[in-house]
């Protein structure tokens, strides 16, 4: 393709706004043989360098047949409307493979023909787009067949964020786990590059400089079922923040996500001093290595403090022994005196949990002047002083004069997961949990290296003409060096729509703190979404549910149930299959989805079972499920680790990661289970039932009252490439997970079809 041609197709693909083009696949020619299962990828990688909003795409894998004999196969490229490739090469034992270009229609049928000779939708979700297609070749068994493909794509971008797309969705295809997958994305900016977010994959971000960003994603022995996305913002701000906004329908509620980030050039020189109490138990059950653990700890903390900070240690067991009478300035003298008193300290007597916080308090008293943090150790029950839970509770909150946040760590299985929570959500603060075998020290060096260096503290965001509820986390908190906060919420805009534009209300976000010592507010141009329904941030209002439904569990494990909080959590995890010990009952093949009194029934019993559930393994399991819901960072199905393997099972482990769903008895082995119920994709969560499969939006059609509603398709028919063909790109998903033998019951433009 000539240079001229390639600028044409960019600037066309620049004004449709399109993604990045879809990864290759092999075909097998002869009809019998599936496109899933007959061959393997054994290595995936890309490079893909963004100037400029152009990005340069390099890609780099490797097939495999895992079949005993040689077959005949095409390499299938699927390329969206409006995308340009630069060069594409197939090379097979050393040989170069031509290939063909193809437009949307006559690729449409190719795809088409596929599916019905192969009967398997498995390349359904490619109908709408284009195709490079080779001249079939021989695949031998154990034999590679490497593929290196560059392409330029101009990327999407909104307002200052830029978003960076590529599909590693077709690797779902190999018949067993990628040995690695790689994607690099080394990003260069006009102005310094504040926020860097996946809302699909863990990612190793590297700073270069305050503009050059390199950010990467790894994982061994994956299955990868998910497509790569990743935003960046380059503005030249000494805070950045964005809003990503999402409204699946129009008069209803908006969901939004704000990324905050200090810049990168300026956050060292605007770090706040701040004050560290450290509050350790000392108890006779923290003798050995528990103790040491602890102390090594404490000398992380103690030897990390900036020059500026102000810090207190306050050891305790059945007594409290403050190590000095008030906040001693972070200096080489006042830091060795209390390293030494450490390593004095020996582990004995009680738990007066009480008295320590009280002590603790006291060196914060007054209106503070600098952000105060205290970190409070635990590894028991209170068994001295004042026991009762709600005398703790009232007492600490009442003596938090300054604003105190708490950071709570229970240690082993001997601890009251409810006190600890209600004592960090009263004071504005998180609690972290360590297993009986977990390295201690780790957790703790870690949550302090996060609050390091105060930037910008005690946030409040704003929208003018807008209501924002239902915020996670509840009290957005302080920012600091190096972190990203993400807050999710929704929104409900107050004011007339004079002011929206292209389905977006053009208005401020604004964003309060105390930033350099002063009050400060940041400006920010931002568009709500308002009118219409735009998918680009569609994964804004998941992300929200799985936070929320933290909340909710929260709030049932604090208080008790409720019918209104019981109601919505069965909702929220209904509709965007976010499986918790709670609503595990979905995935019960007898569990009717439709019967809102037998959801409920079984919700309470799940619910009881959590609100008495907060001491010993399982009160430290529950803790830690809700605290991975309510601190999630992405709402994809899949991520380092498959939510689901090849035939889109839920794993246990992976789910425990992603959504805190686990059984006690795999807590510390973090143990794989598979519930064969259940199938997540990106557009959704199947429930199975028999041999039936339920899509998403139609979990509320009862099967049996509602017959005569459910229209019924063949599958490969041609009512069912009528529907194909009037189907989104995510309807068609939906489609594609169907398998052999398997119904599928889905709802289609207000239609309910059963697909046999």
């Amino acid at each position: 393709m000539k240079s001229r041609h390639i600028v044409l197709a960019l600037l066309t693909v620049a004004f449709l706004g399109g993604q990045l083009l879809a990864d290759g696949m092999i075909v097998p020619i002869r009809p019998e043989i599936q496109v899933r299962g007959s061959w393997a990828v054994k290595y995936h990688h890309v490079n893909m360098t963004v100037r400029d909003q152009v990005a340069s795409v390099s890609i780099d894998q490797e097939f495999v047949n895992t079949g005993a004999g040689a077959i005949e196969v095409e390499y299938l490229f699927p390329i969206p409307p409006g995308a340009a490739i630069d060069s594409m090469t197939l090379v097979v034992d050393g040989k170069e493979m031509a290939g063909k270009l193809m437009r949307a229609e006559e690729a449409r049928q190719i795809y088409e023909s596929i599916v019905r000779r192969k009967k398997d939708p498995a390349l359904l979700e490619y109908v709408s787009f284009g195709l490079y297609k080779t001249r079939a070749f021989p695949l031998e068994p154990n034999k590679p067949a490497k593929v290196l493909v560059t392409y330029k794509q101009v990327c999407k971008k909104d307002r200052d964020l830029v978003e960076v797309w590529y599909p590693l969705n077709t690797e779902k295809f190999s018949s067993r786990p990628i040995e690695s997958v790689e994607v690099t994305v080394d990003v260069k900016g006009e102005a310094d590059i504040t926020a860097v977010y996946s809302p699909t994959h863990d990612l190793n971000v590297e700073r270069k400089d305050p503009r050059h960003v390199i950010a990467k994603y790894s994982a061994k022995g994956t299955l990868p079922t998910t497509d790569f996305q990743v935003f960046y913002k380059a503005a030249d701000e000494a805070v950045g923040a964005s809003l990503l906004t999402y409204r699946e329908e129009d008069g209803k509620d908006g969901f939004f996500l704000l990324l905050a980030s200090p810049n990168p050039r300026t956050a060292a020189k605007s770090v706040v001093a701040k004050d560290v109490v450290i509050v350790f138990d000392h108890s006779g059950s923290m003798s050995g290595k528990k103790i040491e653990q602890a102390k090594e700890a404490l000398r992380f903390i103690l030897k990390n403090l900036n020059q500026e900070d102000r810090f207190a240690v306050v050891a305790y067991n059945d007594g409290v022994s403050p190590y000095s009478d008030k906040l001693l300035p972070a200096e080489g003298k006042n830091i060795e005196s209390a390293l030494k008193r450490l390593d004095r300290t020996d582990a004995g007597g009680g738990t007066n949990i009480h008295e320590a916080l009280q002590v603790a308090m006291k060196y914060c008293e007054g209106k503070a002047k600098r952000p105060q943090y205290i970190l409070f150790l635990t590894d028991g029950l209170p068994t001295a002083g004042k026991t009762s839970e709600a005398d703790i509770l009232s007492d600490t909150k009442k003596a938090n004069g300054c604003g105190a946040r708490l950071f709570a760590f229970g240690v082993g299985y001997d601890v009251n997961v409810r006190l600890l929570d209600r004592l960090v959500e009263d004071n504005h603060g998180k609690s972290d949990y360590v297993k009986e075998k977990e390295p201690l020290e780790a957790k703790i060096a870690s949550l302090y290296s996060k609050i390091k260096n105060p930037v910008m503290t005690d946030l409040k965001v704003e929208v003018p003409g807008v209501t924002l509820t239902d915020m996670y986390p509840r009290k957005v908190g302080d920012l600091f060096e190096g972190d990203q906060l993400l807050v999710a919420g929704r929104y409900f805009i107050e004011k007339d729509k004079k002011n929206i534009a292209d389905g977006k209300l053009q208005t401020q976000l604004l964003v309060k703190g105390v930033y350099e010592g002063k009050e400060r507010v940041f400006e920010y141009r931002v568009g709500l979404a308002a009118t219409q329904k735009d998918p680009t941030y569609q994964f804004v209002e998941k992300l929200w549910a799985i936070r929320r439904v933290g909340f909710l569990l929260d709030e049932i494990q604090l208080r008790g149930q409720s019918k209104e909080v019981l109601d919505e959590l069965i909702h929220l995890s209904l509709k965007h299959g976010i499986m918790t010990p709670y609503t595990s009952f979905l995935a019960d093949e007898n569990t009717r989805l439709a019967d809102s009194r037998e959801l409920r029934a079984k919700g309470l019993a799940a619910a009881e079972g959590l609100a008495g559930s907060f001491r010993g393994g399982a009160g430290q399991m529950d803790a830690m499920n809700r605290q991975a819901l309510n601190e999630a960072v992405r709402a994809a199905p899949a991520a380092s680790t498959p939510m689901t393997d090849a035939a889109g099972r839920v794993t246990g482990h992976s789910a425990a990661k992603m959504y805190g769903y686990s059984r006690v008895d795999r807590y510390e082995k973090k143990a794989d289970e598979v519930v064969t119920t259940v199938r997540q994709t990106e557009q959704g969560t199947l429930y199975r039932r028999g041999r039936t499969w339920i899509a998403p939006n139609a979990a509320k059609v009862d099967l049996d009252k509602d017959a005569d509603k459910i229209q019924e398709i063949k599958r490969f028919s041609d009512e069912y490439f009528s529907l194909v063909r009037a189907n989104s790109v995510s309807e068609n998903q939906l489609l594609a997970t169907q398998r052999e033998g398997e119904d599928l019951v889905i709802k289609l433009r207000g239609q309910v079809y059963r697909i046999r």
